[in-house]
């Protein structure tokens, strides 16, 4: 099993932009999960502490939401690292600690330096076609 941790802000529309730009390159992400069926979507998006994963669903084409599976447990305070302890967490909870994993976010320091599991958008602009293709990369040299 490959799973992608996701971001919203930075990643699914640059971190700077009207409402009604929100998940402006959703659509770029979906296209490589649909060449990735096997990929399965948690979210560590800050949107989870407003909105229940049903509701983050929901924000998904029809084809794409069942594979949104669920959202990262809270990071504790003064944890370093905080979203790649998040994940961490989420692998632990679910017995998937020796899955495969892509962190999609714009936050370089919420992750150790230089980790491997961590793709990183610039969150000015958001995902981009070629980092599309790189993650789309990523996935196929992961796939079993």
């Amino acid at each position: 099993m490959v799973w992608l941790f996701l971001d919203f802000d930075g990643v699914l529309h640059p971190g700077l932009c009207d409402a009604g730009d929100h998940l402006c390159r959703l659509p770029i992400l979906e296209d490589v999960l649909r060449g990735h069926p096997a990929v399965q979507v948690v979210v560590s998006s800050s949107w989870r502490h407003s909105q229940s994963t049903d509701e983050l669903r929901l924000l998904f084409s029809h084809d794409i939401r069942p594979r949104i599976v669920g959202v990262t447990p809270p990071a504790k305070a003064g944890v370093p690292h905080g979203r790649f302890s998040e994940i961490t967490a989420w692998l632990a909870l679910n017995s998937r600690q020796g899955d495969h994993w892509i962190a999609l976010d714009d936050y370089a320091f919420e992750f150790p330096r230089n980790c491997p599991n961590l793709l990183l958008c610039n969150g000015g602009t958001g995902l981009t076609e070629d980092l599309a293709a790189e993650l789309g990369r990523r996935l196929r040299a992961l796939a079993p």
